[in-house]
């Protein structure tokens, strides 16, 4: 029996809890309805009156500018003449001529007119011309241009080396003949009258000119002695046809190393 009436109390409890809960829950549903009604109408009372407010904006008042004394200038009138050009009107006079007589006139005959001159018997200085002495003519040199001989387009020619018409054996005869023309002509007993001995080397540049000339000789020796014979042998090569850049006769340097043993 109690525990009967305790299954009942204990259901009637929850029945009564749950009405309340529901009505609970029907109450929060309500009142979200009213507080959202209530919200958006105070939220239309603030807008409306932001509206009606006036918001006043203070202006800062500017006082009258202060200007000081202006000086006042009068200035002066200035009277203007106006200065008309009057023209005089001359009156001409007739110029009275008196007539000339005509009574026996004189008559010249062409062959003796008379003509009058005026001689103006005023010394006349004559200034005398300024001596003009012997007149100094400079003559100008014409720069010729000089090149290595390997950069020209026409490389200069040894006698005996035109039979060739190509370029590279005539140049290869060139080296050739003066190579010969050298030895031939050199004394290698100098370096050993000098005391010299083993292996000598003398280097020899010299430049042919635009008229085939050798001229410019230089010579590097280890003696003095050989230095001058290997100049004199260079100074002995024949005149050569000139070199040529394009259509113009030109110098051209040529350097060749001399080797010889003195034992």
């Amino acid at each position: 029996m109690n525990l009967n009436m305790l299954k009942k109390k204990q259901a009637t409890k929850e029945v009564k809890l749950s009405l309340r809960e529901k009505k609970h829950q029907a109450n929060l549903r309500k009142n979200n309805g009213l507080y959202f009604q209530i919200g958006l109408i105070a939220t239309l009372f603030i807008v409306f009156g932001l509206f009606q407010m006036k918001f006043v904006t203070s202006i800062p008042e500017i006082g009258p500018a202060v200007v000081g004394n202006i000086e006042t200038f009068e200035i002066a009138p200035v009277d203007y003449i106006i200065e008309e050009n009057i023209q005089k009107k001359v009156e001409k006079q007739p110029v009275k001529t008196q007539p000339t007589s005509l009574e026996n006139p004189k008559i010249i005959e062409d062959d003796e007119l008379i003509i009058e001159t005026v001689i103006d018997t005023e010394p006349v200085v004559v200034e005398s011309a300024p001596e003009i002495g012997d007149i100094d003519v400079v003559e100008v040199e014409t720069v010729i241009d000089t090149f290595h001989v390997s950069l020209v387009s026409d490389y200069p020619e040894y006698p005996g080396c035109d039979k060739f018409s190509d370029k590279k054996r005539k140049f290869k005869c060139f080296q050739q003949k003066i190579a010969k023309h050298i030895q031939r002509n050199f004394d290698s007993d100098i370096a050993a009258e000098n005391g010299l001995t083993g292996m000598q080397k003398i280097t020899i540049v010299f430049t042919i000119n635009h008229e085939g000339d050798i001229v410019d000789v230089k010579a590097r020796a280890p003696h003095p002695e050989l230095q001058k014979e290997a100049v004199k042998a260079v100074m002995s090569l024949p005149k050569m046809k000139p070199a040529k850049q394009g259509y113009k006769k030109v110098n051209v340097t040529y350097a060749l190393p001399l080797l010889f043993k003195v034992d």
